[in-house]
């Protein structure tokens, strides 16, 4: 049902980090874009969000976010399973996501990329 977990990394300087994270993984974001008070960037196994404290601030103590097959499927299983939303599910310039607190109280978030992105990222 998974198919890819990256790890989130906050900052506030999206160019800065995102050139130190090129230069790690060796390659360019397979996907940047700003999405409302957001700059976004995929990279290897890191997810760039950049944005002010304030805005980021909602994000902090979050895990994924965790890419998924069946974003329906994930979120009938983690409801059946006693996850609470906390994040209703939303369209995304990635693809549909949303947020929910596992019954262990650790918060994920579960994307479904979109199929060309997907394509993009998994091949």
């Amino acid at each position: 049902m998974t198919r890819k977990t990256y790890a989130r990394v906050l900052t506030n300087d999206v160019n800065g980090t995102v050139e130190v994270l090129r230069e790690l993984v060796g390659r360019a974001p397979d996907f940047q874009v700003t999405f409302g008070r957001f700059d976004i960037a995929l990279i290897g196994d890191f997810c760039v969000v950049a944005g002010t404290d304030e805005a980021l601030a909602r994000y902090r103590g979050t895990v994924g976010p965790v890419i998924v097959a069946d974003l329906d499927a994930t979120l009938t299983l983690l409801e059946r399973a006693g996850g609470e939303v906390t994040v209703p599910p939303f369209e995304g310039p990635a693809g549909r996501g949303f947020l929910i607190r596992h019954p262990d109280g650790v918060e994920f978030e579960y994307v479904q990329f979109r199929p060309d992105l997907a394509q993009q990222v998994f091949g």
